[in-house]
């Protein structure tokens, strides 16, 4: 007797995994063998379907991350210059006390921190202006 089963969408698109006697089976749930649960547990590089009666795995659809906003990218910046392990402002922040108690080596400290700052520029970089929005002058 079958106690793993499945269900889908209207559109074939797998929604539910269940186990008899933990959930409630519903009518027209799909029973599958054990195999067949594995995968569908364990491979997750793909969507799993029915269709025309068959369970089969599609690829991922490829989505296009969108661009992000002017605001969206500062707001990553700020937090990736907060950080406390790997942000810029530990580096400035400790320049600034060497200095201030009379330190040597202030000067390689905010360096870093100039170093680190750029580099996170690098990697959150301000979007490409949108060509049908007119320049504000």
């Amino acid at each position: 007797m079958p106690d793993k089963f499945v269900t889908f969408s209207a559109d074939g698109a797998l929604v539910n995994r269940l186990i008899k006697g933990v959930h409630d089976i519903p009518v027209g749930a799909l029973a599958i063998d054990e195999a067949l649960w594995f995968r569908l547990i364990q491979e997750t590089d793909g969507v799993w379907k029915l269709v025309e009666g068959v369970i089969e795995k599609h690829p991922l659809p490829n989505i296009e991350p969108h661009p992000l906003t002017r605001e969206e990218v500062e707001a990553l910046r700020l937090r990736a210059y907060a950080d406390p392990l790997t942000g810029s402002d530990r580096y400035f922040a400790e320049a600034q006390r060497m200095q201030v108690m009379g330190e040597d080596g202030w000067e390689g400290v905010r360096a870093a921190g100039v170093a680190r700052f750029e580099a996170i520029q690098f990697l959150y970089p301000w979007s490409p202006p949108d060509p049908d929005v007119a320049e504000l002058k």
